[in-house]
């Protein structure tokens, strides 16, 4: 099941990742990706990479933890889609506006060509308090618009607003 791996520079397949890149803060896309696994398989003929066991990746605000991590590349190197997987696996940005976003699940996808996230089973994502949880959690990462639940009907969809502050006025009371 292994392919020979030969001598390839890594940097190459590493700057390609530029994942969730509309919620990313900007001075996210600057910052060295520092990948952390047990084991690496590079697929070159197959334009994709393998990383397995507690893989860690880094990039500015971006934290993804998961058991695998599989990156596809089209033949320009360039970011096709990342699939991570694990009990659970996570990630965690920041965004322009400094608001966290968290995800986890046990599969998370990430399609640039499409900019649609998917969480599947046992998925929750939190933006800045406000969390939806859910068995299938699709999010397009253009237009930030979120579909959660499916065809499981003993699986239900969860949401919980997280309480905005009220608008100050600089009027006093009368």
């Amino acid at each position: 099941p292994y392919t020979k791996m030969k001598k390839v520079n890594p940097v190459v397949y590493l700057l390609l990742l530029l994942p969730f890149h509309c919620w990313a803060a900007d001075s996210d896309r600057d910052q060295p990706i520092n990948i952390e696994a047990d084991q690496l398989e590079i697929r070159e003929q197959e334009n994709v990479s393998i990383y397995r066991g507690n893989v860690q990746l880094v990039q500015g605000s971006l934290r993804i933890n998961s058991d695998r991590l599989v990156i596809h590349f089209n033949e320009d190197n360039e970011l096709t889609m990342m699939e991570m997987t694990g009990n659970l696996a996570k990630f965690q940005q920041l965004d322009n506006a400094q608001q966290l976003i968290r995800g986890e699940a046990e599969q998370i996808d990430y399609s640039d060509l499409d900019s649609l996230l998917i969480l599947r089973r046992k998925a929750s994502l939190d933006q800045a308090g406000d969390v939806v949880t859910s068995h299938l959690i699709r999010v397009n990462t253009t237009t930030s618009a979120i579909e959660a639940g499916g065809t499981q009907s003993d699986v239900r969809t969860t949401v919980v607003f997280k309480p905005r502050k009220a608008a100050t006025s600089d009027k006093p009371e009368p």
